[in-house]
């Protein structure tokens, strides 16, 4: 019905959101613990002293394992989308020349000049053009091809550096008019003279890496699909890292190489037996992940490649078990109900999957703590049932839909919040749990239908709410930080203080002692909030109490008393204040006067209190002659 197809909707994108980016593994919740493969056995005898020994070990038997076996290619198609076959050809070509080369980058010697590169021919297969991936091949009748594990072990002569395969597909009678695409799996080995063979010939190129120079397998077992590469016609780009939004259509070209071509797709298995060329498993055409399906298949390097020997070993226990597994299960049915009147019951199904996001709970109590906890928009009820269980599913009309996510998201420019075009920093925003009861043991009991009075008994886990506050005064969001400082008290932040000292420098038409008076006024008017004309008197005598220093610092006292008889002029203060503030100033003034007074008298007594300074030299002496002297003589020195 409509009532339940919006909640369905949502649970699906959900759903595939979680698929392509989960956000919790199912196997860490309580009640999914069974779905944890993983045990801690090995905890009781673990020694830290023996993970050296782990990691050398690994790391050996991974470097054995991948040179110990041969690498088998399957190859399903040459898939080209040209725009018409050359004139030459009479009949249109059902398949191309394929060749395998196995290139070997050695060590350089002291002499060399750049590293020796080897390449050993693998074979020559013939590859279907552009099968129809809909129709399934025949066994047996795929291309295989086998490169031995003799040829990944190092040379006499060479220590082999790393090793990769060079595919060459060769076209015969193709028009030079074909469809051409960036190379994206690897890199064109040969120069342009090299690419185009004999007349009438077109050849394409790639290259992929088997082991790096850290002799670390680059290949696992899988299907491949692999961009080729025509460079006789196409400039080598440089390969960039960008951020790409696939919205509306947007063209992408390493994208639509895969869609036109010209493209390979192969399967790739490393096997120990070197005797099944001819019983090569059939390629499979590429499809869609499946992440049940894959679970298993995400294997490490050593692990991919034993990996079929031990499916083969342990598939018939598997197969037992599973089934063992799933042999009580009873059948499981969905009864949808509307308005309290209207009742729709589903398919029975004999299997635990969830119906809305398709997760395997395995268990049946699993699959109702599931719906209970991941789909709270819906009500579920569990029902006994003869033949099996029936889940009765009724809307939740309590549901509350609002956004529990970051407030800060809520309010930032469309297409931001959510977008993916690179890290954005965010505000942290921290849920916390205050109500956590004591587990209880899984019981379907708790699943049936419950009385009013124990509805009423039930309580949230989270208390509180996620709400987006703003300043009062500025009507700017309030950040996560900013909660513990009340909005009410900011009159004068930083920012307003800066915006108002930059408008008053702007004006042009007052000089500078005015501005700084003006500068003064309304900051001290900001932050002691004066807003009405009776507080005006308070507010110049508590203004020229607190600035009276700095006012005859700055030599500001005639711009002062300017301004006070500017406000009495529009009856805002009295001829009192003005006296009172006048007084004020004339008071700092003659205090300061006196320090300075008593500053200069020190000065002067220090002054009279050095010695004075002795005479080096005299200019003149005056000599008289003793009495009875007639004549006075002045001698000169």
């Amino acid at each position: 019905s409509a009532a339940c197809l919006k909640p369905t909707q949502i649970y699906r994108f959900l759903r595939t959101r979680n698929l392509i980016a989960p956000i919790f593994l199912h196997r860490t919740l309580t009640y999914m613990s069974h779905r944890n493969s993983r045990t801690n056995v090995s905890r009781r005898s673990f020694k830290v002293d023996s993970l050296l020994f782990q990691v050398e070990k690994m790391r050996g038997d991974a470097e054995t394992h991948s040179l110990a076996s041969n690498l088998q290619l399957t190859f399903t198609g040459f898939f080209h989308k040209a725009e018409k076959p050359s004139q030459d050809c009479e009949n249109e070509q059902n398949s191309v020349t394929l060749e395998v080369l196995l290139v070997k980058v050695c060590h350089k010697k002291r002499k060399d000049v750049s590293c020796p590169v080897k390449q050993v021919p693998t074979g020559k297969k013939q590859v279907p053009l552009n099968p129809d991936v809909d129709v399934q091949p025949k066994p047996g009748s795929s291309q295989s091809l086998l490169v031995p594990s003799t040829e990944f072990e190092p040379s006499n002569s060479h220590m082999v550096k790393s090793y990769s395969l060079l595919f060459r597909v060769s076209i015969p009678g193709y028009s030079q008019a074909a469809a051409v695409n960036g190379l994206s799996n690897g890199e064109n080995l040969h120069g342009r003279g090299e690419e185009r063979r004999e007349d009438g010939e077109t050849l394409f190129v790639a290259q992929m890496s088997v082991f790096d120079k850290n002799r670390r397998l680059q290949l696992l077992d899988g299907e491949y699909e692999l961009s080729m590469q025509q460079m006789d016609d196409v400039p080598v780009s440089r390969k960039r890292a960008t951020w790409e939004t696939m919205l509306d259509g947007k063209r992408l070209p390493p994208f639509e190489s895969f869609s036109h071509g010209p493209t390979l797709q192969f399967s790739l298995r490393w096997t120990t037996d070197s005797s099944d060329r001819s019983t090569a498993p059939v390629a499979k055409p590429l499809a869609t992940r499946n992440t049940d399906t894959n679970q298993d298949a995400r294997l490490s390097a050593p692990r991919a490649v034993h990996a079929s020997r031990e499916q083969q070993t342990h598939t018939h226990t598997h197969i037992k078990d599973h089934f063992s597994f799933f042999s009580f299960l009873l059948c499981v049915c969905v009864q949808f109900q509307y308005n309290n009147n209207t009742r729709q019951q589903t398919e029975a199904r004999d299997d635990v999957h969830c119906p809305w996001c398709t997760l395997n709970c395995r268990k049946l109590y699993s699959l109702l703590k599931h719906l209970k906890l991941s789909h709270s928009r819906f009500i579920f009820n569990y029902v006994p049932h003869p033949k099996g269980a029936k889940i009765e599913v009724s809307i939740n009309k309590c549901y509350d839909g609002s956004y529990a996510g970051n407030p800060q998201d809520v309010h930032n420019q469309p297409g931001f919040a959510f977008s993916r075009n690179g890290p954005v920093k965010r505000a942290a925003v921290t849920h916390v749990l205050v109500c956590r009861p004591r587990r209880t043991k899984p019981s379907l009991s708790e699943f049936l239908e419950l009385e009013d009075s124990e509805r009423e008994q039930q309580r949230t886990y989270i208390s509180g709410h996620n709400r987006l506050y703003f300043h009062s005064d500025c009507c700017r969001p309030l950040r996560p930080q900013e909660m513990e400082e009340d909005s009410e008290d900011e009159r004068f932040p930083d920012w307003l203080k800066e915006k108002t000292v930059k408008q008053i420098e702007e004006f042009s038409d007052v000089n500078e002692g005015e501005k700084e008076i003006m500068k003064l006024w309304n900051l001290h008017v900001m932050k002691h909030g004066f807003i009405a004309d009776n507080q005006m008197n308070d507010a110049c005598l508590l203004f020229a109490e607190l600035h009276a220093d700095l006012i005859v610092q700055r030599n500001l006292g005639h711009n002062f008393l300017l301004h006070l008889v500017s406000m009495h002029d529009f009856n805002l203060i009295s001829t009192a204040t003005i006296d009172c503030a006048a007084n004020r100033l004339r008071l700092l003034r003659h205090r300061d006067g006196q320090e300075v007074e008593e500053e200069e008298d020190n000065w002067e007594t220090a002054a009279e209190s050095q010695p004075e300074p002795e005479l080096e030299f005299k200019s003149c002496t005056y000599q008289t002659e003793p009495e009875g002297g007639d004549e006075e003589t002045e001698t000169e020195n």
